[in-house]
C-alpha cells in the first residue's frame, strides 16, 4: 500500500469559533492569514452553509494534500503557489479541466463524492484584471514581462497570449523560468528584450520595501507604461511597496483585488455547485461578492 505523508494540520492563532456537526464539510486552503480565516467563515455562515474554511500552514506534499481533500469530511480546496503546490497536485486529482492542464494550474479542488475536480479560476480573474485597467487607461498595450515563475506565470503567459499581446517570461532564477517554460511546452518561445508596456509580477515582491533589489526587477519597470501586481499585503492592511512606487513614477498600476474579485466569484460558485442557501434558492455569483464583501 501506498504511504501518504500528512499535510501539517495547523492554523494561525484566531479567536474564532464555528459550530459543526458530523454533515459539516471542510474547506481547506494551504495558505491564509487570521483575517482570512475570519472573512470566509463569517460569508460562509452568512449564506447558511455547513461548511467551514480552514487553513493550513506549514509544509504540504502534493500527494498528503490530495488525501486529505479526498477525505468524506472535505468539499474542496483552494491551492496557492506554495512550492509548486498547484502544478505538483496535479498528478493526483482525477479529473482536470482542460485551462488548468495547459497552464499547469490547478488553484481550485472540488471534492465530488471522493473523486477529485481540478480547476483554475486565476485565469478568469487575471483576464478581467488586465481588460478592465487597460480600458480604464486608454492604453495601447502591445508587449508584456512576466515576473515569476510560479503557477500566476503560466496562467499569465495564457491570457496575455489570448489578448493578443506578445510575451516574454523572466524572473530571479533564469534555471527556474526555463523550467518552468518547459512545463508550459513553450520553451520555444523566445525571449525579448524591453522595455515592455506591462510588467506583471507574479511574486511576493511588492511586500518587501527593498523589491528594487529583486534580481532583474527593477530593469523591467524602466521605459513600461502599466504594472499589475498580483500580490495583496493591502488585504491585511500591510503596505504595497510596488503601487507606492507605481503612484510615485504615474505609473498604471493594476491592484491584485480586481484579479481576487473574479477569482473568488468563480472559485465558490464551483465549491458551492448543488448547494442552497436555507430557503432553497441557489447561491448567485452577487451573493457570494455581497457575503465576502468583495466590490
Amino acid at each position: 500500500m501506498q504511504q501518504f505523508k500528512k499535510p501539517v494540520m495547523t492554523t494561525h492563532q484566531v479567536n474564532y469559533s464555528v459550530n459543526i456537526n458530523i454533515q459539516t464539510k471542510f474547506i481547506f486552503s494551504t495558505s491564509g492569514s487570521a483575517s482570512s480565516i475570519v472573512r470566509h467563515n463569517d460569508a460562509i455562515q452568512k449564506l447558511g452553509l455547513n461548511l467551514v474554511y480552514f487553513t493550513i500552514s506549514g509544509p504540504v506534499t502534493p500527494e498528503g494534500y490530495a488525501a486529505l481533500v479526498r477525505s468524506p469530511i472535505t468539499r474542496g480546496a483552494a491551492v496557492t503557489g506554495k512550492g509548486g503546490l498547484k502544478s505538483t497536485i496535479i498528478q493526483y486529482l482525477d479529473e482536470v479541466e482542460p485551462l488548468a492542464l495547459k497552464t499547469r494550474a490547478v488553484n481550485t479542488i472540488v471534492n465530488n463524492d471522493g473523486k477529485l475536480f481540478g480547476y483554475n479560476s486565476d485565469a478568469i480573474g487575471l483576464k478581467t484584471a488586465l481588460m478592465k485597467g487597460i480600458a480604464t487607461s486608454g492604453l495601447d498595450i502591445k508587449t508584456a514581462a512576466i515576473y515569476g515563475n510560479g503557477g500566476v506565470s503560466g496562467v499569465a503567459f495564457h491570457v496575455l497570449q489570448e489578448l493578443g499581446i506578445k510575451v516574454s517570461l523572466t524572473g530571479r532564477d533564469p534555471k527556474r523560468v526555463l523550467e518552468k517554460k518547459k512545463e508550459l511546452g513553450i520553451e520555444h518561445v523566445a525571449d525579448f528584450a524591453g522595455p515592455y508596456d506591462l510588467v506583471v509580477d507574479a511574486t511576493p515582491v511588492s511586500s518587501n520595501p527593498d523589491f528594487m533589489n529583486a534580481t532583474g526587477f527593477s530593469e523591467l519597470l524602466e521605459g513600461c507604461k502599466m504594472v499589475f501586481c498580483h500580490n495583496m499585503p493591502e488585504k491585511d492592511n500591510h503596505t504595497n511597496y510596488l503601487e507606492q512606487y507605481c503612484t510615485k513614477k504615474k505609473l498604471n498600476f493594476i491592484p491584485g483585488k480586481w484579479m481576487y474579485k473574479a477569482q473568488l466569484a468563480k472559485q465558490y460558485r464551483l465549491l458551492f455547485e448543488g448547494y442552497n442557501k436555507p430557503d432553497g434558492s441557489p447561491i448567485t455569483e452577487e451573493d457570494i461578492l455581497e457575503t465576502w464583501m468583495v466590490k
